[in-house]
């Protein structure tokens, strides 16, 4: 049997945004499922309080340039990726330029 992909979608993640609950969550659940053998992606919005330089964000050109329809408006969507190196986890970032 193919072993099975999660897709992680959060709205925040510590240390990118304040630590609270939700964040904390957010930042060790995909840890430990990523732990157990499990292929894990994780994303979150890009909000414009994340400082880009000083968490290492960079675009993922292959991933970016998808569009996305929400009432009739169409939005091109930017990714970017930074890393928790402590967890030797990926966190992607759903961004646009509106």
């Amino acid at each position: 049997m193919a072993q099975k992909k999660i897709l992680y979608i959060t709205q925040e993640i510590y240390p990118y945004l304040e630590e609270s609950t939700i964040s904390n969550i957010s930042r060790y659940l995909p840890q430990a499922i990523q732990e157990r053998g499990r292929e894990i992606r994780t994303f979150m919005p890009k909000y414009g309080t994340i400082n880009e330089r000083r968490n290492q964000l960079h675009e993922v050109i292959r991933l970016s340039g998808m569009n996305l329809i929400i009432d009739d408006s169409d939005h091109s969507l930017i990714i970017k990726v930074a890393s928790i190196q402590a967890a030797r986890m990926q966190v992607y970032f759903i961004d646009n330029e509106d």
